[in-house]
């Protein structure tokens, strides 16, 4: 069982329709991990599959800036996911590959334009780290365009993740003064069961059954691998804090409302898990003038 701390990182979009589909393979690739099957000529192949199975949600992580003659392209004009803004005649259109490719519109594509600030609403894309329990909390954002990693698919018995769960640190246990450095497997699992059976758990720290409580799922979890359970089957038992990836991709004033709910707590407190990672967040999109 491996510890691994709450994390994010702002993903920037690459110009041009290259940068398109590099970064739609890119948060695609996270549902698999499969990151390592990328190189610098996968990207457009790993779309075109997407569009052929009409596989569409990882599309929307695609950011479209268009620009044309006042309404040439009247598609975007009421589409809930795309922004317009006419100015001098034009129309500045910011959406996602998904509604070209929803609606066989891909050769729209020849108004492929860079972004231009104060006149195409911004997209961002962020890649968190963080547990399966808080992107329960993130992904009821549901305006925005989401991957996560997939427990159904990922197995945690394969070399790829060094052949155990990494578990992410709740605030709560960091706390209680275990951040991470520390070494769970002291914590011997052969020694918490002989207490359970003798009767000498009225003792145990909150830490001390919270390290239980993951070491008895990842053991469980192996087992079950090992007795021939798909990871779809056995991932019943994972415990709501195993680590997981999220991308989200949103427009600037989508994050704003997520910040409101998972930073600043405008509807009620955010949970602490949440916040450790949408406030430094919300701080950093003002360092850089997105908000």
């Amino acid at each position: 069982m491996k510890i691994q701390r709450p994390s994010y990182e702002i993903w920037l979009q690459k110009p041009g329709e290259l940068g398109i589909y590099q970064q739609i393979e890119r948060a695609g690739r996270v549902c698999y991990k499969s990151e390592n099957n990328t190189t610098e000529e996968s990207a457009k192949p790993f779309v075109d599959r997407m569009v052929q199975s009409e596989h569409f949600a990882m599309l929307e992580h695609g950011t479209v800036y268009l620009v044309c003659k006042h309404g040439e392209l009247p598609l975007y004009t009421h589409n809930k996911f795309s922004r317009l803004k006419t100015l001098d005649g034009k129309d500045y259109i910011t959406t996602n590959l998904r509604v070209l490719a929803e609606n066989k519109a891909m050769d729209d594509l020849k108004y492929l334009s860079n972004y231009e600030e104060g006149k195409h609403e911004l997209r961002i894309t962020v890649h968190f780290t963080t547990q399966i329990s808080i992107t329960r909390e993130y992904n009821r954002h549901r305006a925005n365009s989401m991957a996560e990693q997939s427990t159904r698919y990922c197995n945690y018995s394969k070399n790829k993740f060094d052949n155990e769960i990494t578990i992410n640190l709740p605030t709560w246990v960091e706390a209680e003064g275990f951040d991470g450095s520390q070494d769970p497997s002291d914590y011997r699992i052969e020694d918490m069961c002989a207490d359970i059976a003798e009767g000498r758990t009225a003792e145990w720290s909150k830490l001390t059954t919270w390290i239980f409580a993951n070491q008895a799922a990842e053991y469980a979890y192996m087992k079950l691998i090992e007795a021939g359970c798909k990871p779809q089957e056995a991932r019943a038992i994972l415990p709501l804090d195993c680590n997981t990836e999220l991308v989200h991709t949103a427009f600037v004033s989508d994050w704003k409302h997520f910040f409101d709910l998972r930073a600043l707590g405008t509807t009620g407190a955010p949970h602490p898990d949440a916040k450790i990672l949408a406030l430094p967040l919300m701080e950093e999109f003002k360092q850089k003038g997105y908000l």
